[in-house]
């Protein structure tokens, strides 16, 4: 071995590695969940290991311009291991949750603003809808965590409702925009469900205060009953 050969190898070794970062975007894979489909689009990790909180904490413009286009996104295969988890990245990443009141399906509340989706049987069956549609105040973006994913299929339809409303015949799309639509409710009664649940209160001075602020007009029936009626948007623009 040579002296000059000797000094070259030493030099080599003496080399450091250099770490190569990547941007954020590039540590993950966007597409279509169905081919020829734009809803939902899939974000899912290029590799193990990453943090759907931190990730998503630094792109945010990026989320909201795929919401924005596509209108749902599915998170796939992040770390993100505990109900806890979801509602500090939906904090961290849209802001302040809302409240479930006013209600009209039966929910269970698991963690400060987060409920189950519904508590009717798994054989029962809930037609594609627009979330809190009945009401004049809604919540803009709707996010649902998957405890335990199905071994096949699933049951949750999601559809373009911006689609669906330029399918309706501009007629009739022009008298409810127009008209718009009376909601009357009958609490209880084996019907919707009981108003002490749906306004969550038993004082019944407490619904009718939330009833003249949200303009709905109320009627009690007997000494327990009630039925409400109030007019709302057809259509959200």
């Amino acid at each position: 071995m040579t002296t000059d050969y000797s000094k070259k190898m030493n030099k080599i070794g003496t080399i450091k590695r250099k770490r190569v970062k990547l941007s954020s975007q590039e540590l993950v894979k966007i597409y279509n969940l169905e081919s020829g489909e734009n809803l939902p689009i899939v974000i899912e990790p290029s590799g193990e290991k990453l943090n759907l909180i931190s990730w998503a904490n630094n792109n945010r413009e990026l989320i909201e311009k795929h919401l924005l286009k596509q209108g749902g996104i599915l998170f796939r295969n992040f770390q993100l291991n505990s109900i806890p988890e979801f509602e500090k990245f939906l904090q961290s990443t849209f802001g302040k949750l809302l409240e479930y009141s006013y209600r009209s399906t039966p929910r269970t509340q698991v963690n400060n603003q987060i409920y189950t989706s519904t508590e009717y049987p798994p054989e029962a069956s809930i037609p594609l809808h627009n979330e809190m549609a009945y009401s004049n105040s809604w919540p803009m973006k709707i996010c649902f965590y998957c405890v335990q994913a199905a071994t096949e299929g699933g049951m949750t339809p999601i559809a373009n409702s911006r689609k669906v409303f330029e399918r309706i015949n501009p007629k009739i799309r022009e008298v409810f925009q127009n008209k718009k639509v009376m909601y009357i409710r009958n609490y209880g009664n084996g019907l919707d469900l009981p108003w002490q649940n749906v306004f969550q209160t038993n004082d019944k001075s407490e619904v009718e205060k939330y009833c003249e602020q949200a303009e709905i007009k109320l009627e009690w029936i007997g000494k327990n009953s009630l039925r409400t009626y109030q007019i709302c948007q057809a259509v959200a623009a």
